[in-house]
């Protein structure tokens, strides 16, 4: 929330509205709560710029998000707040006497409301296993979830329509993710945490009509080289359970860590055999990622630049062959051309693959020579 906004609250509330916003951190992903809806319960207050007393507060959980409206007496600003659940949480009844910071309350510490709310999320948890027990589908899910000590941390919501047909159920799973043999250069400018998580959405109870989404930390996302890399496994319908479903995430997971490993252990041969092969002609080349390199070429008198760019997917996908004249220009560009047609096989050792870029280098360059007198401009 921004600092102007904050200027809307009370002086003896701001500093609790500025810590949760600040220090909080709620849900399996950790994501932050919001706060919308400030309002005053005075009718004709005489600062309207700071007689905010109550607001709502927008908690993640679950792919949802809980939205409680806190309620606040600015004319005793030192007492702790009411709470209003909302009509999708009618039936959540907190137990006053488990939460203690509510029997401890110190107006002192700004983040007395950060760790009441903490305390009502713990609760509101058990109030959603109990929710859980009533529908035996999910009751199995949830049971065989809670039982299996790979993944502690997870969160169900259950969330009722007007008819029980229309009930719909979230979980929210955090997955182990181990990142330790990815390459540095992939993360080392991406700060943040190594978090994956699996929403599973229960349109029918019975299991007929589940979604999962899979959702990464920006951190985690970069490593699998991005998200439109990773194609999650099918839901196995109406038979299709957590406890099998979960290990395929897993091993989707460690394909990607393997997958880009490999890549990047094949792009590291390949620039080192390019060094190896035409190392007087090198004129640079990317030492953290070997994505790419370029050198110069003569060929009958005619010198050009040969860039080389290699995909992430290398060596499945080929190099991309550039050659640039260094006398003519196009468009006030340097004039170039893409060269794709040429011998290629993802077996090949580097070696091989850079031998056989000389052969249809020393066989192309002469033609480029001949385009660049025709089409380029000195």
């Amino acid at each position: 929330m921004a600092a102007d906004v904050l200027q809307r609250f009370h002086p003896g509330i701001a500093k609790f509205v500025k810590a949760l916003l600040d220090n909080g951190g709620f849900g399996v992903c950790g994501e932050l709560p919001k706060v919308s809806d400030p309002k005053t319960s005075l009718s004709y207050p005489c600062d309207t710029i700071r007689s905010c007393d109550r607001f709502k507060v927008l908690i993640p959980y679950a792919g949802r998000t809980l939205r409680w409206e806190v309620l606040f007496n600015q004319a005793q600003p030192d007492f702790p707040p009411d709470f209003i659940f909302g009509t999708q949480d009618q039936e959540f009844v907190p137990n006053i006497e488990e939460l203690k910071t509510l029997e401890n309350w110190d107006a002192t510490d700004p983040e007395s409301l950060l760790n009441l709310i903490k305390e009502l999320v713990i609760q509101y948890k058990e109030h959603q296993k109990r929710q859980v027990k009533e529908i035996p589908r999910i009751e199995f899910e949830y049971s065989t979830l809670e039982a299996d000590t790979k993944y502690p941390e997870f969160e169900v919501h259950v969330i009722k329509g007007q008819q029980h047909v229309e009930t719909v159920v979230n979980f929210m799973i955090k997955l182990p993710v181990d990142l330790r043999e990815v390459p540095p250069y992939l993360i080392r400018d991406c700060p943040g945490d190594d978090m994956a998580c699996l929403l599973v959405s229960y349109a029918s109870l019975n299991g007929e009509n589940v979604t999962p989404t899979l959702l990464l930390s920006p951190r985690v996302e970069r490593a699998f080289g991005g998200s439109s890399n990773l194609r999650i496994p099918h839901w196995g319908g109406i038979h299709g359970c957590l406890f099998e479903y979960l290990p395929l995430i897993q091993e989707l997971f460690a394909e990607r860590v393997e997958q880009v490993c490999q890549a990047f252990q094949k792009r590291r041969e390949y620039v080192a055999a390019f060094l190896s092969a035409f190392g007087s002609s090198i004129l640079e080349y990317d030492a953290e990622g070997f994505m790419k390199l370029s050198l110069l070429f003569q060929v009958q008198g005619f010198f050009c630049i040969v860039h080389i760019e290699l995909d992430r997917n290398f060596p499945q996908e080929p190099p991309a062959f550039y050659l640039q004249s260094i006398y003519h220009e196009k468009n006030n560009q340097p004039y170039e051309k893409l060269e794709m047609g040429y011998p290629y096989s993802p077996r090949w050792s580097g070696d091989e693959m850079a031998e056989r870029a000389r052969h249809f280098l020393l066989e192309k360059i002469p033609a480029f020579k001949e385009s660049s007198l025709s089409n380029g401009t000195f």
